[in-house]
């Protein structure tokens, strides 16, 4: 399983994916890296039949927004048919392109 990388409010310790000038929480403005557990539940899911031609030998996926453990949401592409609340794992994040999988 990939660690997922997030940042973290000094002051509130809301947990953001992308990075942030001001909470919007607190409006603090420091923040820390921090890595979380990839793992969490999808939330919401679309499933893709006809991509353009850069991602065509991929389909059909999905691209899921998945509620980390952590309470962080992320959005990812699965290549396995999910549900609604299904269990998913990262299995890879290269430059903020997350991969999910399937937990069994």
């Amino acid at each position: 399983m990939a660690m997922v990388q997030v940042y973290e409010c000094t002051q509130c310790e809301k947990k953001f994916a992308q990075q942030k000038w001001i909470c919007p929480k607190c409006k603090n403005t420091e923040f820390h890296i921090k890595e979380v557990r990839g793992e969490g539940n999808v939330f919401s899911f679309t499933t893709i039949y006809v991509s353009s031609q850069e991602f065509s030998h991929l389909t059909p996926y999905s691209v899921a927004l998945v509620d980390l453990q952590d309470g962080v949401r992320l959005t990812g592409r699965i290549m396995e048919k999910v549900e609604i609340n299904d269990k998913v794992k990262c299995i890879s994040n290269v430059d903020n392109t997350f991969v999910f999988e399937k937990i069994s």
